[in-house]
């Protein structure tokens, strides 16, 4: 449910067409919370059909028509109602952590790629995020400048600070993957050196258990 409230909070900030909502997650929401655009569409639709956004049609090109989203009142109560729940912290499930997990059935080759794979992927989110940071503490955002300008005064500091401390959060834990990664990349040298064996031979290879004998 957390796209739709992903959702809710940016038309507060201003009334959106369905694309320009969906361009402006990208750069905002889609951060901490991915979702393809179809996605952004259908629960727009489902928005409005509960009356947490009404939509507006107007004029576009020659002929043609656009919806602008609008939030509701119950789209506002509706914000503050999931706002008040606390949110467990999800289970884990990484495919990068699993498959490192079961390295021993590749060689210490395989291994070290993904390794490197993880560490340029962090390398490159974290600068991302620490940069987004930077624009935030700036107030240097076109929808946080819109929302800043509706907000009472001392609302101010708090609608930019958190965001910020969700950002300068994302980016040390891009810092811990790259941690992470470069440690595993000197635990794959050291067992290689240790094992003796070619970088690109399996250092095991999987092979089915023994069939237990059948009751007779």
């Amino acid at each position: 449910m957390s796209l739709r409230h992903a959702l809710l909070a940016l038309l507060e900030a201003r009334p959106m067409t369905g694309y320009e909502l969906a361009k402006q997650f990208d750069v905002s929401a889609a951060y901490v919370w991915h979702a393809h655009h179809p996605q952004i569409y259908t629960e727009l639709r489902r928005l409005e059909a509960a009356r947490l956004v009404e939509a507006e049609e107007g004029p576009r090109g020659a002929g043609g028509t656009k919806r602008h989203y609008y939030l509701t009142d119950a789209g506002c109560d509706e914000l503050l109602r999931w706002l008040g729940e606390v949110s467990e912290p999800g289970r884990e499930r990484d495919a990068g952590y699993l498959k490192a997990t079961y390295f021993e059935f590749g060689s210490f080759e395989r291994a070290r790629g993904h390794f490197r794979a993880h560490l340029e992927h962090y390398r490159r989110v974290a600068a991302h995020w620490s940069a987004h940071a930077d624009q935030l503490e700036r107030r240097d955002t076109a929808l946080l400048r819109q929302r800043l300008a509706h907000a009472p005064e001392h609302a101010r500091d708090a609608i930019v600070a958190y965001k910020v401390h969700v950002y300068r959060g994302l980016t040390e834990r891009a810092r811990t993957e790259i941690r992470w990664a470069e440690q595993g990349m000197a635990l794959v040298d050291r067992l290689e050196r240790d094992a003796g064996i070619a970088g690109d031979v399996t250092v095991y290879q999987p092979t089915p258990p023994a069939r237990q004998p059948s009751a007779s």
